[in-house]
Order: C-alpha cells, then structure tokens, then sequence
C-alpha cells in the first residue's frame, strides 16, 4: 500500500506541479501609479489626440514626442491592445516594454516612467514593429519554464527522498543486525575434568 501511496505522490509531483504553474496571463500588473499615467496616455495616442497625450509626457520631452506622435498613433491604432511584458523599476520611476502580436509582426512599446514635480510623468515613448518578439520577453518566458522543470525536480528529489527514508525506517533491523541464521556445521565440545 505504502508503494502505491508514494507512486501516486512521485507521478502527482511530475505532472502536478507543471500543469498548476501554467498561467493564461503571465504578464506583470502595473502599480496603480503608474497604469494611472500609462493607461490614459496609450488611449490618447490610440485616439490620436495629441494634446490629451501630452498631459501625461514630462516637459522635457514633448518636443520629441509631437515629432513621433503621428507615426507612432498610427502603428498604435492598427495594434491590438498592448499588455506590458517586462517591468523594471529605475529609482522611483519604472521602465516598461509593452508587447503584442499582430499577425506576424510584433508591436513592441518602450515607455520610462520617472517623477517630475512628485507625480509620476512619461519621460520617453517609443512604438516600433519587429519580426520577432523582444529577447527579454522570450528570456523571461525561458526562464520561468525552466523554474518550472527545477521545482518539479526538487520535489521529485524529494518524494524519492521520503522514499528511501521510509524504506530506511521499515527494514532498519535487517540493515543493522541481520536475521540470525541457524548454524549447521558440527562443533565438538569437550570438558576438562580439573579434579586430581
């Protein structure tokens, strides 16, 4: 019975644990902060309404961006929605990489996030179209799959562990003295008579 027991738990930790780690949205949430600059800032762009995207863009950098506002407005609009891919915090600011796949072609956003007057504003956008998606979203894909596979080797490792110490445990008296055997051969005894 022990066997079967922990058969079912060895073949659960093999296939369990990968199927429980798959999820449809692997995607980071943005901190509310930030979502309340970034997301009105894309449905501007989306819209193409210039002035409403510049609220959220600092000061600094809204020559550059009335350069790039028609073009990137007009990648942003055919695209399907982006969902931020990789996160990564700077400072108090984020640098953030939204991602999507439209057809064959990937629609790739860059947008860094810093603070201007204590309150979060847009410091650099950028939309561009690639054939392939980012390298650090197919690492970051990469590297989760291969969390998978060593969480599902260590509890693996684990079972086989809880295994052999049950095994250990049940057989102990047979490891540390084996079972006495009958001894066969003859032995001849013999008495000294030590009276004069």
């Amino acid at each position: 019975m022990s066997r079967i027991f922990l058969l079912f738990w060895m073949s659960i930790a093999a296939f369990g644990l990968p199927a429980c780690n798959r999820s449809t949205d692997a995607r980071p949430p943005l901190p509310e902060e930030i979502a309340a600059v970034v997301k009105p800032f894309y449905a501007a762009v989306r819209r193409g309404d210039q002035k409403a995207a510049e609220k959220y863009v600092a000061p600094g950098f809204i020559d550059d961006s009335r350069v790039q506002f028609a073009e990137m407005s007009r990648i942003l609009k055919d695209a399907p929605r982006l969902a931020p891919a990789i996160q990564q915090r700077q400072g108090s600011g984020a640098y953030l990489t939204f991602a999507g796949q439209h057809g064959k072609m990937w629609i790739i956003s860059e947008v860094r996030v810093v603070r201007y007057r204590n309150k979060p504003m847009i410091e650099y956008w950028d939309v561009t179209t690639a054939d392939k998606a980012p390298e650090l979203v197919t690492h970051t894909q990469d590297m989760k799959r291969y969390t998978i596979y060593a969480l599902m080797t260590v509890a693996f490792a684990a079972l086989a562990g809880l295994a052999s110490l049950i095994w250990v445990v049940r057989n102990r008296t047979h490891i540390i003295a084996p079972e006495s055997a009958i001894e066969t051969r003859r032995v001849a005894a013999t008495v000294r008579n030590t009276e004069p």
